[in-house]
Order: C-alpha cells, then sequence, then structure tokens
C-alpha cells in the first residue's frame, strides 16, 4: 500500500514517519497491528488476525483496534484517505 510507505517500524515497536518527523511508539500488539498496515491490510485482515493471533473475542479485538486507530488518527500516523479501508 502507497499510502504508509513513508513508515519506518522497528522490531521493538518504535514508528517513524520519514515525511513528518513524527513517532509513534507501541506494544508488540500495536506494532502488529502497525506491520499490518504497512502491507496493506484492511480492517476486517486486522480483526481476524487479532482473534487468531492474540486469542481475543472479536467484540474486545474490534474495540481495541478502533482504540488503537483513533490513537495512531490524533497522532497524524493513519492517513485519511485509509479511514474508509479501515473504519468500521
Amino acid at each position: 500500500m502507497g499510502a504508509m510507505t513513508h513508515l519506518h517500524l522497528s522490531p521493538q515497536g518504535f514508528l517513524f514517519d520519514h515525511h513528518s518527523g513524527l513517532s509513534f511508539t507501541t506494544n508488540s500488539t500495536g506494532a502488529w497491528i502497525l506491520d499490518c498496515l504497512i502491507q496493506g491490510a484492511k480492517r476486517q485482515d486486522l480483526l481476524n488476525g487479532l482473534v487468531e493471533t492474540f486469542e481475543v473475542e472479536p467484540d474486545t479485538a474490534s474495540l481495541d483496534l478502533e482504540e488503537f486507530l483513533g490513537l495512531l488518527r490524533q497522532a497524524r500516523l493513519l492517513p485519511r484517505d485509509l479511514d474508509g479501508q479501515v473504519a468500521p
């Protein structure tokens, strides 16, 4: 996905936006979500992966994902043009 190729994610969960200079630090679950987003995952892909990989209930995964995506939007790390792709 071209929209997020300007982001660099370290294995430790440190995200750096080469365009804006903004950075964001997260835990391993957040790093997994960010890596999936950078690779072009859609919202349903993320939800399925959270349920399978982290063994959480679908409702919990959905709530947690929306909260995390909201944090990325606040930090201006999730492009507006991606909202339609990952929003519920």
